[in-house]
């Protein structure tokens, strides 16, 4: 691995020798190393991410829509809460390298002095966090969504997301759908009631606009001392979508005080405080450049965005672990029953959630 980044480092122009090198394993899908290379008198620390080609078919268009949105943002002097990661241009140019083997590589400064978190402990840490997504859909909404690549069709298709679960249990080639009745039965209850913000896009009903698309908490760097937020990352997924999913699975993420995968279920739930403290923080941020109708459906975003990755995580356990990273047996299990009891929860708190958005951007 140290002659493969040696050779990456050549390519970039980075000078010095390899002090240390780290796996970063919070991740699903990308392989990334935190790089310390000693180029004296000092030590620059760097991220090398190999890039998984088998989620994304085409990571060369994944990286010209980070450069674009990277270029408008830039050269239209938006201002933001904070800034978005940005990867460096090899000799040819290109924020990427296709190495002889046919790997995708690109490669990062790592941010100093920052903080992520995976588990949210102080509910006003949500604010800020919440205004930094908020804000960066705000800063970007001027940009035109059609001129953005499809990196993964139908991602937040969750109509289409429920018919490759329900395919996927029908065919049953590991002998697995047998052992998930239970949690099969519960995406046949609410499955009218996650089509619907997909149902509402197709009629045309729901604008779309870039959005990110994989708003997780930790996909916020933190000043690890001030916790205000100082970078976005992880622009893979960034397409034409919902704000409602955006603002959905952000909530998803950060108003859960337990782990994404936490197998003891009676520790998740949605904490409202967490909820409202990101929620004024977003709506603080965008709330007044939304519609009607993305008003009044943005609270809906989190049950179905959340059910709909409970449906992902359970369509991958049943098809043999093809597509998430799993770091123990039955993971990808213990996510989806994670993810379904947090969407449940969420169901029946559903009214007071739509009533505190409505508050908030007061409409």
């Amino acid at each position: 691995m140290k002659e493969k980044f040696e050779n990456l480092m050549k390519l970039y122009g980075i000078n010095g020798s390899i002090k240390n090198y780290s796996p970063i394993t919070n991740g699903h899908i990308n392989e990334t190393y935190y790089v310390s290379i000693d180029n004296h008198p000092y030590v620059n620390p760097y991220i090398f991410q190999k890039v998984n080609t088998y989620v994304f078919k085409n990571p060369v268009y994944v990286m010209n829509n980070i450069m674009m949105i990277d270029n408008f943002i830039k050269n239209n002097n938006k201002k933001s809460a904070c800034k978005i990661v940005t990867f460096l241009v090899n000799e040819e140019y290109k924020n990427y390298t296709v190495t002889e083997n046919g790997e995708f590589w690109r490669l990062c400064i790592f941010e100093e002095n920052t903080v992520t978190f995976d588990v949210v402990e102080n509910p006003e840490i949500l604010h800020s966090s919440g205004y930094a997504f908020g804000d960066f859909l705000n800063v970007i909404s001027d940009f035109p969504a059609e001129k953005l690549n499809i990196t993964i069709p139908d991602f937040h298709n969750t109509r289409k997301r429920l018919e490759n679960l329900f395919r996927i249990i029908n065919l049953d080639e590991n002998n697995r759908a047998k052992d998930v009745k239970d949690e099969i039965s519960i995406f046949e209850k609410y499955h009218d009631f996650c089509c619907k913000l997909t149902d509402m896009t197709d009629k045309g009903v729901l604008p779309l606009r870039p959005v990110h698309n994989d708003t997780k908490y930790n996909n916020i760097l933190l000043n690890k001392n001030t916790f205000e937020p100082v970078c976005v990352v992880d622009l893979d997924t960034i397409m034409p979508g919902l704000v409602a999913h955006d603002f959905g699975d952000a909530i998803r993420f950060a108003a859960n005080k337990a782990a994404e995968d936490e197998t003891d279920l009676n520790k998740v739930y949605l904490d409202f405080e967490y909820f409202k403290e990101f929620t004024k923080g977003f709506t603080g941020a965008i709330g007044q450049s939304m519609t009607d109708i993305e008003t009044e459906t943005l609270a809906l975003g989190a049950p179905i965005i959340t059910f709909e990755l409970a449906s992902r995580f359970l369509a991958d356990h049943i098809d043999d672990d093809k597509y998430f990273a799993i770091h123990r047996e039955n993971h990808n299990l213990d996510r989806a029953r994670c993810q379904m009891k947090l969407a449940c929860d969420m169901m029946e708190k559903l009214d007071d959630m739509c009533g505190f958005v409505q508050e908030c951007i007061g409409k």
